[in-house]
């Protein structure tokens, strides 16, 4: 099948499994609810088969389709683990269609991990281990502080899963995998400026082209309270765990990626690095041509191609109301309309001086760069919510920001409801 008709056909399937959940209620009986259940459970695993048909159809996809970034004509080749890569090239981060499962599986290709969901092992932490696979899992990754690190090849799921809520990483921002605890990367602090020179005569210095910027992963954690009986009892819950807490992560990730201060322990985000290119509007949205001043900014530092800009719903909702003087909705420049605008919450819109405005974000987000440990903690308090019934999962991660090349980026400032 096609990835359209992969598609379709997991949009079905999942709308089947939603309307048989919703079936079940207080006065269903015991049988027929364990036989819908039954029914639902064959139609989650075709649901998540579908789905690794799909991400490998457009991993395949992928690897034929030319990369804008790369000189017209350099081949390209595709290597085991999914990667794709120019003869010789080392890579040292993987762009928005490349998978970190892909890259954990690399580095352990018999991992027996890997037939294990990263919902089921969540699960198991709670509830116990079912089968050997469950219980070896959580014997290689105890403390005795009572945490879990997650296998590798499920950290990795688990990081797939916030890639794919977070804004930024939609955007076209790429992962960098972090072995260690100190790593770093070399981004650019200045054009070089070549000059004419006469025979003999010394060549005329240029400023340093790039700079040295430490990637230093730092804690990220979200704690999520579940009632026993709820996750005992639920059908779904092994696919909505691993999904809840990727969403969370990728909330706050998406926030500090835009607009982190840099001061310990929050990394440094796109507004608040050096080099960028700014417009102070301090109004409301009533024309486009913020969004074409930015696009001019970032082109004329031959930074480009501008591939997003993220704002908030808010002012998403703003430029679509948006009308012309004959009543007609307001029709956006082509260069604008053609580049994606997407939208996070992550963006607050109570600052400013009319605590009402809020920032929109232009660039070419290939150069954000994200690093992040391959290793996910997961912690279970047991006796915390003891008296409500309730347990807590905290899950726990590191990763860092790093904008590789800040004239790539464009921030339109004081944006009023």
């Amino acid at each position: 099948m096609t990835i359209q008709e992969l598609k379709s056909q997991y949009r079905k399937k999942a709308s089947d499994a939603r309307k048989l959940y919703q079936k079940i209620t207080d006065q269903t009986p015991e049988a027929e609810a364990r036989k819908i259940e039954a029914q639902f459970n064959a139609l989650i695993l075709d649901v998540d088969e579908l789905r690794d048909q799909i991400a490998d159809a457009e991993d395949r996809a992928a690897e034929n389709t030319p990369d804008p970034r790369r000189p017209v004509g350099e081949n390209r080749e595709a290597r085991g683990d999914g990667m794709i890569l120019a003869p010789g090239e080392k890579s040292f981060a993987l762009r928005k269609e490349e998978r970190m499962v892909a890259w954990a599986a690399a580095r352990k290709p018999d991992d027996e991990m890997a037939q294990l969901s990263t919902g089921r092992f969540l699960r198991s932490m709670l509830l116990g281990a079912t089968n050997d696979l469950e219980r070896r899992a959580l014997s290689e990754g105890t403390d005795s502080a009572g945490g879990y690190t997650v296998p590798s090849i499920l950290s990795a799921q688990l990081i797939d899963a916030l890639r794919a809520e977070s804004v930024v990483f939609r955007a076209g921002a790429q992962i960098v995998p972090l072995t260690s605890d100190s790593h770093s990367i070399a981004a650019v602090a200045a054009d070089p400026m070549p000059a004419w020179r006469d025979e003999n005569a010394s060549v005329a210095e240029s400023e340093p082209t790039f700079r040295n910027v430490p990637m230093r992963p730092k804690s990220l954690a979200v704690l999520t309270r579940l009632s026993r009986e709820l996750f005992e009892d639920s059908l779904n819950l092994e696919q909505e765990l691993p999904r809840i807490l990727a969403a969370a992560l990728a909330v706050e990730l998406d926030r500090v990626a835009l607009l982190g201060t840099g001061t310990a322990p929050e990394p440094r985000g796109i507004a608040n690095t050096s080099g960028i290119g700014t417009t102070a509007h301090n109004a409301a949205l009533t024309t486009y041509a913020p969004f074409v001043a930015a696009r001019t900014g970032i082109l004329s530092a031959n930074a480009g191609p501008v591939n997003a800009i993220i704002m908030h719903p808010r002012d998403a909702g703003t430029m679509s109301g948006l009308t012309a003087s004959d009543g007609q909705p307001l029709a956006a420049p082509r260069v604008i309309e053609e580049t994606p605008m997407l939208t996070t919450t992550s963006i607050p819109v109570d600052g400013g001086a009319g605590t009402d405005e809020s920032t929109i974000f232009a660039g070419n987000f290939a150069h954000l760069l994200v690093g992040m440990r391959a290793e996910v903690r997961i912690e279970i308090l047991r006796e915390r919510y003891a008296d409500v019934m309730q347990y807590g999962m905290l899950a726990h991660l590191r990763a860092d920001v790093a904008v590789q090349h800040a004239s790539a980026f464009h921030t339109i400032t004081g944006v009023r409801g």
